[in-house]
């Protein structure tokens, strides 16, 4: 009886492999794939809740003037405008928000 266990567990094993290396190719061909990342993108901005496909930002000018924007608001009494922006996307402050060139 223990050799049919070996056996068995020796098959299990050989499967799981199978199984394990067909889910990595399968992965990979996906993810390089961009019609499959698109289409994963719009599944998963229509399963997830906004709160985390979406982040907020709040900008609003300081005493001096310049633009200041954060992931927090300002304290209270100032005026400020909050920005949503997909989770992909890249926030870099430009000169037309800083009023300082690009270097």
């Amino acid at each position: 009886m223990g050799l049919e266990w070996r056996n068995l567990l020796t098959t299990m094993k050989k499967w799981l492999l199978v199984i394990v290396i067909l889910l990595i190719v399968s992965g990979t061909l996906i993810y390089q794939n961009p019609e499959y990342s698109a289409w994963f993108e719009r599944q998963s901005n229509e399963i997830l809740p906004d709160s985390i496909t979406y982040h907020k930002a709040y900008r609003w000018r300081d005493r001096s003037g310049q633009w200041q924007l954060s992931d927090k608001p300002p304290a209270e009494g100032i005026e400020y405008e909050v920005l949503e922006y997909h989770k992909d996307t890249n926030v870099i402050p430009s000169e037309q928000l800083t009023g300082k060139p690009d270097r």
